[in-house]
């Protein structure tokens, strides 16, 4: 089981406007980015508490996605966010 937690870094701001946009916010820059679903939900997750298996559960409850195809996605999003400093 992978016990690997992250956590959003404090200056970032996830932004759901409810047309799904989504959106984070760096207040530190004001940069802005874009968001998919399945990235905005990530994150939403990486609070800290959470670890990498048990957000990817939570990412299958929410969309109908195979696990591998699932895990792959979710190692490329979790390693751009933290080689962009967005989480730790």
């Amino acid at each position: 089981m992978n016990v690997i937690k992250y956590k959003l870094l404090p200056q970032y701001i996830l932004h759901d406007d409810g047309t799904e946009k989504y959106m984070l916010f760096d207040t530190n820059t004001g940069d802005i980015y874009k968001l998919n679903a399945v990235s905005y939900n990530i994150l939403s997750f990486c609070s800290g508490e959470y670890t990498s298996d048990e957000i990817k559960n939570e990412i299958l409850k929410m969309f109908d996605v195979p696990l591998d195809i699932l895990s792959k996605d979710f190692n490329d999003i979790i390693t751009k966010f933290l080689n962009e400093n967005i989480i730790s």
